[in-house]
């Protein structure tokens, strides 16, 4: 239901049960009143540099926004060339009849991307539509490791599929900070490391019976091949300008009994 919509054939009709259950209800009274002021319908919003994108929550709202965030974030999280230092996602509420030739302007009805002028002229929207935000969700995109996972997971992050070159850049960054997971290394499908083979005499050792005595040397021979990985198959990778010293605090990597989940 739409009170402001200018269909003149939409029925606004309030009938006796509505009436009593809204009498009866404070909490019902309370959404009502928040849905007059902000709106009833739930839009993604993704505010960048040149605007904010707004996206409505039916299959070609979502199709949209995976595709827009596939595309231009996740896809070019680690090229030299990526313009963005943080991203900043939101769920807000509107009215549908306000947000008319506002939402799902990335693509056209062919389901084309449209171009750069028609992107800038349409598809950018002024912040101030961000003014009934109920949920914001604000991203480093710094190259690092830890920032490329925390984007990406499923729950906290916006569950991006993974590239394969870029799961593997997150791979080796791990690594080379962090050193081989000593219980193994486990890939989360769909995503598969490809430089396994090359750190599997490594992992054979750090689970043998002689893991305490050889730990030190395989953890910085895995470091050193890491970065050697990178250096010859990404060598035009973003590189990270603001790296701190030491180890990333607050790791969000998840432990299982046969190694670590990525």
């Amino acid at each position: 239901m739409d009170p402001l919509s200018k269909d003149e054939h939409f029925k606004r009709i309030l009938t006796p049960g509505m009436w009593e259950e809204i009498q009866s209800s404070p909490k019902m009274v309370e959404k009502m009143l928040d849905d007059l002021k902000r709106g009833n319908h739930y839009y993604s919003a993704v505010e960048t540099d040149k605007g904010v994108l707004l996206f409505d929550d039916n299959t070609n709202g979502e199709w949209q926004f995976n595709s827009y965030m596939y595309k231009y974030v996740e896809n070019s999280f680690f090229e030299p060339d990526f313009p963005l230092k943080s991203l900043a996602v939101h769920d807000l509420k509107g009215w549908p009849s306000l947000m008319e030739g506002k939402v799902n302007l990335c693509k056209n009805e062919r389901g084309d991307w449209v171009d750069k002028e028609t992107m800038e002229r349409c598809a950018y929207q002024d912040r101030s539509v961000l003014k009934n935000v109920v949920e914001s969700k604000t991203f480093d995109l710094a190259p690092t490791w830890e920032n490329y996972f925390n984007l990406t997971e499923v729950g906290e992050g916006l569950g991006l599929p993974r590239s394969p070159d870029n799961y593997d850049r997150m791979t080796l960054l791990f690594i080379r900070e962090q050193g081989y997971p000593e219980d193994g290394l486990v890939d989360e499908y769909p995503d598969e490391f490809s430089f396994y083979d090359k750190f599997e005499e490594i992992e054979k050792k750090l689970l043998g019976p002689d893991r305490l005595n050889v730990r030190n040397e395989m953890q910085e021979k895995a470091k050193r091949l890491a970065g050697d990985l990178l250096n010859e198959h990404f060598p035009n990778m973003r590189q990270n300008t603001e790296m701190k010293e030491g180890k990333i605090a607050n790791v969000i990597v998840e432990r299982k009994n046969k190694g670590l989940r990525i």
